[in-house]
């Protein structure tokens, strides 16, 4: 009986065939992943809008500080530091050897997106003493920034539907967990899913949304996208 085995021009088409199959497989696997990463980080901020939503019940309406006056550094006024939102959110507050909060402990938490590589990690590479993969709208007063320094109400942003609350974002150290229309804050924006940032907007729904629809500039800082409002100064 005749028993011939492959010969080696059938085997190198075996070959460049499961190759070509693995070719085409990967990119759909590795998009699935990424899929399933971008769900976890649309569930993380519908979750955090949720409880900045039962802070302002409990609070008239008042929304936390996105960041401390005048930069004053550490802060328990940025808004993951604010031990009742972090309370709010199952998260705990990290705090220095002085007793100071410094911010969310872990790698993982609803503040830390799962396609955030290092979420401990400022933008420029230097590690921080928390994990955080999420900025609020700046606009939320209470800043170091001369048009930003009125605490807020939700009831400001007259249409909430396009009013930005949360958003995908790294950090620097001059603006830790906010994102602004100019300056270090608009590069704090981090458009990992696929050149896309997911956004959590102020009447709690999250979505996609590309860099070209992000309204950066001076000349758009009232608008609905980041205020809403002029603010008012003078005491």
């Amino acid at each position: 009986m005749d028993r011939r085995g492959f010969t080696l021009i059938e085997l190198l088409v075996v070959v460049v065939i499961l190759a070509l199959l693995i070719s085409i497989l990967l990119p759909a696997l590795a998009g699935a992943r990424e899929s399933g990463r971008r769900s976890v980080c649309l569930s993380n901020l519908r979750s955090v809008m949720l409880g900045v939503v039962v802070y302002t019940q409990e609070s008239n309406d008042w929304l936390p500080a996105a960041e401390p006056p005048m930069r004053e550094f550490p802060d328990s006024q940025h808004w993951f530091m604010n031990g009742t939102l972090m309370r709010n959110l199952a998260i705990e507050v990290a705090t220095d050897p002085d007793g100071l909060p410094v911010g969310p402990v872990g790698r993982k938490s609803i503040l830390t997106c799962p396609s955030h590589i290092e979420p401990d990690c400022r933008r420029d590479g230097t590690k921080q003493d928390y994990a955080l993969s999420y900025a609020a709208n700046g606009t939320w007063g209470l800043g170091g920034r001369p048009d930003h320094l009125e605490h807020r109400r939700v009831r400001e942003f007259v249409r909430p539907s396009e009013a930005l609350s949360f958003t995908d974002a790294r950090g620097v150290a001059e603006a830790p967990g906010i994102v602004l229309y100019k300056g270090c804050p608009q590069d704090n924006f981090d458009f990992r899913h696929r050149g896309r940032i997911n956004v959590a907007w102020f009447d709690g729904h999250v979505s996609p949304v590309r860099r070209c629809d992000v309204p950066f500039g001076m000349q758009h800082r009232y608008e609905v996208f980041w205020s809403a409002r002029m603010p008012h100064f003078g005491g």
